[in-house]
C-alpha cells in the first residue's frame, strides 16, 4: 500500500509548473498562462480541470531557488488596486516566499488537502531533498489523484504492483543468495543505470561484474540474509565514457533471495561537490578579503572574524571572538547602531550601512564603514549576523583636514587679496632694483616693450624704440633672431651670449630669451663683463696652480727618493754595529767587566732603536714613493697572531702584563694577506699597548669575522653586506683623549711631550700601521677612554675561496 500511496502522490503534483524569471514583465506571465490554457484543448473535463489549475499560476525561480509564486489571484488583487501592469516586474510584487513542502515529507493525499486548507493558499510548492523543484500541488491535482487511486483500488493487485515499479525511479533486481540475477524491475526512469548491451538475468555476479564489486555483493548478501538488515553502500560505473555514481541497498526476502535497489545518485554526488566547492570559496573569500567580516550572535559575540578585521582593530582572532560588538564601538555611535540593529532584527529592513567609530586594542578609536545583513533559518527566524567593515579611518581624517584646508583657504583668499597689490608693488621694485634690461619682443626684433634699469651703469645699455637693429650689428643681429627662432620652436628658455663695443670698449652680455606665445620673445640682457675678467684670471690662476703642483710633486718624489737611499745606506753599517756590540756581549773575543758590559748594552739599545726608526722611515718613504708592494701569500690566522704575540712575549713579561688571544669560530682558517706586513702591522700595535699598559695590565688580540653594510639600500639581503676580517688589540692602559685621537696617525708625531720621555719611540709606528692596512684595502679604527685603555682595529676585505 505504501508504493500505491507514493505513485498517487507523484499523480498529486503537477511536474510541468510555469517557471519564470524574476525580471518576467507581469504582462508576460499573464500571457504564458493564457497561451496554457489556449494550447492544449481537452475534451475530458478531469484534464480541462488540471490543465486550468496548472495555467492559474507561475514559479518564480532565481537561479534554482524558488523565491516566490504569481497567480491569476494576484492579477485580480493588482486589478482591483489599479496597478499600472505596463512594465511591472513580477519580483516587484512578490510577497514573502510562499509555503513549500518537501516530497520526502509528504504522508498522504489527505495531509497535502488539510495543508493547502489551513494556508488558505491554492499552490503547494514540492521540493526534493535538494531543494529542487519536482511541481506543484493543488486541490484540483490533490482531488484527481484520490480519484484515481480510488479507481486504482478495483484493478488487479498485480497490475498495481507493476505500475508502482514501473513510476519508481530505481532499478530492482531479485537475486538468488549465492548471487545468481532471476528478474529485473525497471522503469523508463532508470534507463541510464545501466549500459545499453548489460543483461545480467540468470548470470552470476562474477560473470558481469567486476571482481572486487562482485565480491563486495556477495558479503552484502551474506549480511542481509544473516542479520535481517537492509544493507547499504555505493558503487561507481563507467558509462558511456562517464563515472557514475549509484546507491545500492540490498534487502533480505527470504533465507534464499533479496532484492538490491539501485539509486543514481550522481546528481546527488555532483550537488555535494559543488556545495563543498563553494564553502571552499566562502572560506576563501571570508579569509583573504581585503575589508574585515564578522559573523555575529543576535547577542552581539562574535562567532567568527577574518584576518583584515583582526588587523585593522590591532586584536587576535581568539581576543575578538570573546568579544562583542557592542564592546567595540564608541559610546557615542553605539545607540544609532543599536537603532538600526533592531530594525533588522524585526525585519523592517533588510540591512543598513553606517559610519562608526571601533576601538582600537590599543586604545584608540578609528573609522569604519559597515554593511550589516541578517540571515534568517527557513522559518524567517533571524539567526546570525554578516557584517562587512572597511576602514576609512584615512578618509575621515582628509575629510577633516579638507574642512580646516577649505577654511584655511577662505581666510587665504582674502589674504591673497590685500597682498596682491602688495605684491604688484613689490614686483615693480624688484623690476627697478634689476641691473638688467628687459625687453618684450616680435620674432623680427620688432620691439614692444623696454624696460631700461635704474640702477646707474658705466656702460649704459642703449634704449631701442623700434627694432633691436638699432643697437646691433648685422651679425648679432642674425644670431640673435635665429635664438628668438629656436625658442619659440622648442618652447625652452636660450641662454647665450655675445659681446658689444660700447663707449670705446668691448662689453660681454649673457642673453636669455624665454619664448611668450607664438611669435613674442621676452628677452633679459645682463652685463657680465666683470665675470668674464674675474674668469679669465682664475684661468690664469688655476695655471700658475697646476705648474705650482707638478714641481711641488717633483720635490716630493725627490724627497721620498732621498730618505729610501739614505735610509738604506745608514742601515748597513748600523747593522755591523749591532752585530759586534753583541758578539762584545757575548765575550766571543774575551771576558768583559760590568762596566763594560753596560756601555755596550747602551751601544746595542741605542743602535737597536736608530735602527726601528731608520726601518720605519724606509718604509713609509717607499710607500709614499710607490716603491712598496706586497707579497701576497694565504697565511694561518692563528700562526699570525701567535707569531706576532711572541714578540712581545718577552717585555710584557716584565711589567707582569697578561697577554690573550681571541679566535671567535666564523673566523676562517687562512686569509690571503703579506705575511711579514701584516705580522708588522700586529707588532707595532701590540707593542703601543704593552709600552703604555701598566704593569699588572692586560692585553688582548682578537680576530673575527663582520657583515658591513654597502650603501644605503634598507633591504636585508645578503647582496647588501660584505664580509671583512678584523683584528682588535686591546689595553686597560692610560688611554687616549679625543682630541689627541686624529693626530694618531701622523708621522713622527707623539701625542704628548711628556710621554715623549717617559715611552721612547719613533712616532712613525700607527703612521705605518695605517699605510700598511690601506695597501691591503683596509682600514684603521679606534676606541679610547682616557685611565681606562685603547682599541685598535684593523679592517679589510675578505672573499672566501
Amino acid at each position: 500500500m505504501l508504493v500505491q500511496n507514493s505513485i498517487y502522490l507523484d499523480l498529486a503534483i503537477d511536474r510541468n509548473p510555469i517557471i519564470v524569471s524574476p525580471n518576467i514583465l507581469v504582462l508576460d506571465a499573464i500571457r504564458l498562462m493564457n497561451q496554457l490554457l489556449d494550447s492544449s484543448p481537452s475534451k475530458q473535463p478531469t484534464d480541462q480541470i488540471l490543465l486550468e489549475a496548472r495555467s492559474s499560476c507561475v514559479l518564480v525561480v532565481d537561479g534554482s531557488k524558488l523565491i516566490g509564486i504569481f497567480s491569476k489571484l494576484d492579477v485580480m488583487h493588482l486589478v482591483q488596486k489599479q496597478v499600472n501592469l505596463q512594465s511591472l516586474k513580477i519580483v516587484d510584487v512578490l510577497s514573502d516566499c510562499p509555503m513549500v513542502i518537501r516530497r520526502s515529507q509528504i504522508q498522504d493525499l489527505e495531509s497535502m488537502l488539510n495543508l493547502l486548507h489551513g494556508s488558505r493558499c491554492r499552490h503547494l510548492p514540492v521540493l526534493d531533498d535538494f531543494d529542487k523543484i519536482i511541481g506543484v500541488a493543488t486541490q484540483e491535482s490533490i482531488l484527481f489523484a484520490k480519484n484515481r487511486l480510488a479507481e486504482d483500488t478495483l484493478v488487479n493487485v498485480e497490475a498495481q504492483k507493476r505500475a508502482v515499479l514501473n513510476a519508481i525511479p530505481d532499478l530492482i533486481y531479485r537475486i538468488s543468495a549465492d548471487g545468481i540475477y532471476l528478474e529485473c524491475f525497471s522503469s523508463n526512469y532508470v534507463t541510464d543505470l545501466l549500459p545499453s548491451d548489460f543483461d545480467p538475468i540468470n548470470k552470476h555476479f562474477s560473470d558481469v561484474l567486476p571482481n572486487d564489486l562482485a565480491n563486495r555483493k556477495l558479503h552484502a548478501i551474506e549480511q542481509a540474509i544473516a542479520t535481517n538488515k537492509i544493507q547499504s553502500f555505493e558503487q561507481q560505473w563507467n558509462i558511456n565514457g562517464q563515472i557514475q555514481y549509484e546507491e545500492v541497498q540490498i534487502v533480505k526476502v527470504n533465507d534464499q533471495e533479496v532484492l538490491t535497489i539501485i539509486r543514481n545518485i550522481s546528481d546527488r554526488k555532483q550537488s555535494e561537490e559543488a556545495l563543498r566547492e563553494s564553502e571552499m570559496r566562502f572560506r576563501s573569500v571570508f579569509d583573504n578579503a581585503a575589508v574585515g567580516i564578522s559573523v555575529a550572535a543576535l547577542d552581539g559575540k562574535h562567532l567568527a572574524v577574518n584576518q583584515a578585521l583582526c588587523q585593522m582593530l590591532g586584536y587576535t582572532e581568539n581576543e575578538l571572538q570573546v568579544l562583542t560588538f557592542q564592546e567595540i564601538t564608541h559610546p557615542d555611535d553605539l545607540e544609532i547602531d543599536l537603532y538600526h540593529y533592531q530594525k533588522l532584527l524585526s525585519n523592517e529592513i533588510d540591512g543598513f550601512h553606517i559610519e562608526k567609530r571601533f576601538c582600537h586594542k590599543n586604545g584608540q578609536f578609528i573609522w569604519g564603514l559597515m554593511s550589516v545583513s541578517i540571515v534568517r533559518d527557513p522559518e524567517n527566524q533571524p539567526m546570525y549576523d554578516i557584517a562587512l567593515i572597511q576602514n576609512i579611518n584615512e578618509l575621515k581624517t582628509t575629510q577633516q583636514q579638507l574642512y580646516r584646508l577649505n577654511q584655511e583657504l577662505e581666510t587665504r583668499i582674502q589674504q591673497r587679496t590685500a597682498d596682491l597689490a602688495e605684491s604688484e608693488k613689490r614686483k615693480q621694485e624688484i623690476l627697478n632694483a634689476i641691473p638688467d634690461l628687459l625687453l618684450r619682443l616680435k620674432q623680427d626684433g620688432t620691439c614692444l616693450d623696454c624696460m631700461l634699469p635704474i640702477v646707474p651703469d658705466k656702460e649704459a645699455f642703449f634704449p631701442i624704440q623700434q627694432n633691436i637693429s638699432e643697437v646691433l650689428s648685422p651679425t648679432v643681429l642674425a644670431e640673435q633672431l635665429e635664438v628668438f627662432n629656436e625658442a619659440i620652436i622648442t618652447g625652452e628658455v636660450q641662454v647665450y651670449e655675445h659681446k658689444l663695443q660700447k663707449y670705446g670698449e668691448w662689453v660681454y652680455e649673457e642673453v636669455r630669451v624665454s619664448p611668450c606665445g607664438e611669435d613674442e620673445v621676452l628677452v633679459l640682457v645682463r652685463n657680465i663683463s666683470d665675470r668674464k675678467r674675474a674668469e679669465e684670471a682664475l684661468q690664469l690662476s688655476n695655471e700658475k696652480l697646476i705648474a705650482t703642483n707638478k714641481e711641488l710633486e717633483r720635490v716630493t718624489n725627490l724627497k721620498d727618493e732621498f730618505l729610501a737611499a739614505m735610509s738604506h745606506e745608514l742601515r748597513t753599517p748600523l747593522n755591523a754595529i749591532l752585530g759586534i756590540s753583541e758578539g762584545l756581549l757575548e765575550q766571543a773575543f774575551g771576558e768583559l767587566n760590568q762596566r763594560q758590559q753596560g756601555s755596550l748594552k747602551t751601544i746595542q739599545k741605542s743602535g737597536q732603536h736608530l735602527l726601528e726608526l731608520i726601518n720605519d722611515v724606509l718604509d713609509v718613504a717607499k710607500i709614499e714613493a710607490g716603491m712598496f708592494t706586497l707579497d701576497l701569500t694565504s697565511v694561518s690566522v692563528r700562526y699570525l697572531c701567535d707569531s706576532s704575540l711572541s714578540f712581545v712575549k718577552h717585555l710584557a713579561n716584565q711589567k707582569n702584563i697578561q697577554l690573550n688571544l681571541i679566535i671567535h669560530d666564523d673566523v676562517p682558517t687562512a686569509i690571503v694577506i703579506d705575511e711579514r706586513r701584516m705580522r708588522q702591522l700586529l707588532i707595532n700595535l701590540l707593542s703601543n699597548a704593552v709600552k703604555f699598559t701598566q704593569k699588572n695590565g692586560t692585553v688582548n688580540l682578537e680576530a673575527n669575522l663582520a657583515n658591513v653594510a654597502i650603501g644605503f639600500s634598507g633591504a636585508n639581503s645578503e647582496e647588501n653586506f660584505k664580509p671583512e676580517i678584523r683584528f682588535s688589540v686591546s689595553d686597560n692602559g692610560i688611554g687616549i683623549s679625543v682630541e689627541d685621537i686624529n693626530r694618531l696617525f701622523q708621522p713622527f708625531v707623539q701625542i704628548h711631550s711628556s710621554l715623549s720621555r717617559q715611552y721612547a719611540g719613533t712616532g712613525l709606528g700607527l703612521n705605518l700601521v695605517k699605510k700598511l692596512a690601506e695597501l691591503h684595502g683596509g682600514q684603521v679604527s679606534i676606541e679610547s677612554k682616557v685611565g681606562e685603555g685603547s682599541c685598535f682595529t684593523v679592517s679589510f676585505p675578505y672573499e672566501s675561496s
